[in-house]
């Protein structure tokens, strides 16, 4: 009977080993000591482009928080998110999963949870209702104002801290948040700093993750912000070796050396070739054999599913700003360089363009005014798809003098 597989491919799931990531856990562990100590920690961001395994580390940290004795609140940034609804969740669990909770700790976040939701104020991302014990009407109103998140997360931390335990927030997705939720989430984080019952947060979003805190507060600017890079060479051998060896198997020098140059040390490309990899081969070692066997089929699985639908959208303006910021090479470029390849005699003729390929997840700016792809390896992608992109690019309206947006190799 074959082994079952240990690499996890679906985005988000943690990885059987965070190979290259020892310093990012280190902070966590390290914050989550001080936690335990009510010592306050700096609050930690994971950023990093999309498939980096920014959810992963926190994840992780948010479980070896609980492994700690922390309560945890954790939560993504989106739209349709009832924080409520997120905070009843979690904690649930801790009731129902922490054998060490103590009866009194255990007995207070009964009564919190019975009472979500009941009075209805605006918590963030359309969250729902919620309230507190003892409150009489004119009190109950006053829980309905714009500060109503903090006042409940404050109590909740204090209930927590009361009985020898500690509070982690964890936001995935900060890009996303808006103004208003941050701020209360950021106070209520500053205001315990400078107190016995620290609360600890643990955040991930993409670069530009730093520059949302820091228009809302801009002292979250002394904050953690540790930035995930690809794999190297080494880190991508001990990610898939590692799991393998714990099942008996191993993989050999060639295929690790294989799965780099598809991979690129791509967090989420990587466990999609090594899962592959894993099916295909027999026996005790996974080969540069089976690595080639499986990469074709997933290479285009991955463009299809990671690329094709956003690219499909874009217009020919849009097609040809895309090829221009391409051949700049990989990473964030300013619009007066991707104006310079298009001919264009300013960089506020492509305004719009690059607020549409923003808009269709196709570009971010990890800082203001700067442009990079949005998903690591769009270059390699486009490429594979470069005869097309240039018959695209074709229609969109050229200035006289533009220069051919192909990359010079």
């Amino acid at each position: 009977m074959r082994a079952k597989n240990p690499y996890r491919t679906a985005p988000g799931s943690e990885p059987p080993e965070l190979a290259g990531r020892g310093g990012e856990l280190g902070a966590g562990r390290y914050a989550i000591d001080m936690s335990a100590a009510n010592e306050p920690a700096k609050p930690i961001v994971f950023t990093g482009l999309r498939g980096m395994g920014k959810t992963a580390l926190l994840r992780r940290v948010a479980r070896d928080a609980r492994a700690a004795g922390g309560i945890t609140i954790v939560g993504e940034a989106d739209r349709t998110l009832r924080f409520g609804e997120v905070m009843r969740r979690e904690l649930v669990e801790a009731l129902t999963t922490s054998e060490s909770l103590p009866t009194r700790l255990g007995t207070a976040l009964g009564r919190l949870i019975d009472k979500l939701p009941k009075v209805s104020y605006d918590m963030p991302y359309e969250a729902g209702s919620i309230s507190l014990a003892g409150r009489d009407k004119s009190e109950a109103e006053d829980v309905a104002s714009r500060d109503s998140l903090e006042d409940v997360l404050l109590v909740l931390n204090e209930q927590v801290c009361r009985h020898g335990r500690f509070l982690m927030i964890g936001l995935d997705e900060i890009q996303d948040s808006s103004a208003n939720d941050l701020l209360r989430i950021i106070r209520v984080v500053h205001k315990t700093a400078g107190t016995d019952r620290p609360v600890l947060f643990v955040g991930a979003g993409l670069p530009n993750s730093s520059s949302v805190l820091k228009a809302v507060r801009t002292y979250t600017e002394r904050w953690a912000f540790l930035r995930l890079e690809l794999l190297t060479r080494t880190e991508t051998y001990e990610a898939v070796d590692v799991p393998a060896r714990t099942l008996g198997a191993r993989w050999d020098q060639d295929a690790a050396e294989e799965i780099y140059a598809r991979s690129h040390g791509y967090p989420y490309f990587l466990q999609e070739f090594a899962s592959a990899s894993w099916i295909h081969h027999a026996g005790k070692v996974v080969t540069k054999n089976d690595v080639v066997a499986v990469s074709a089929g997933v290479q285009r699985m991955l463009d299809e599913s990671v690329y094709d639908r956003q690219f499909a959208q874009l217009s020919p303006r849009e097609v040809a700003f895309a090829l221009a910021l391409h051949s700049l090479g990989a990473g964030a470029h300013r619009p007066e360089e991707i104006a310079e390849v298009l001919g264009r005699s300013s960089s506020a003729e492509l305004g719009s363009v690059r607020v549409q390929l923003l808009k269709k997840d196709i570009i971010h700016a990890p800082a203001r005014g700067l442009a990079e792809f949005r998903m690591p390896l769009t270059n390699d992608y486009i490429d594979r798809r470069m005869n097309d992109f240039l018959e695209r690019a074709k229609f969109a309206k050229s200035k006289p003098g533009a220069h051919d947006p192909r990359p010079v190799r």
